[in-house]
């Protein structure tokens, strides 16, 4: 198996080929990152870094903390999509819907 990065849309496919056969039947594979790159974040950078203390310095967030996968960037990325998510569902199910 060959891999092989492709940066943007206008690079030509037919220059790829597998390194062990030569055969250029290939099959595009877009990574994880583009799809987490275009989801926007329910808060920004300087916010998640000012943050991050406070969220490891607090039992039950520093355990989902530890728990989590990737660099600090992306671990108080992870939790504060979750807890933003949960606050999401909160005012969804208890503030009244108004109407128009």
């Amino acid at each position: 198996m060959t891999e092989v990065l492709v940066r943007g849309l206008e690079e030509e496919s037919e220059a790829v080929a597998c390194a062990e056969c030569g055969s250029r039947a290939i099959t595009k594979v877009v990574s994880r990152v583009s799809f987490k790159v275009a989801k926007a974040a329910k808060y920004n950078e300087e916010f998640l870094h000012q943050a991050r203390p406070f969220l490891r310095s607090q039992q039950q967030t520093a355990e989902i903390f530890a728990e989590a996968k990737g660099s600090e960037d992306a671990r108080t990325f992870q939790l504060a999509e979750r807890i933003g998510e949960g606050i999401d569902r909160t005012l969804a199910t208890r503030l009244p819907v108004r109407k128009r």
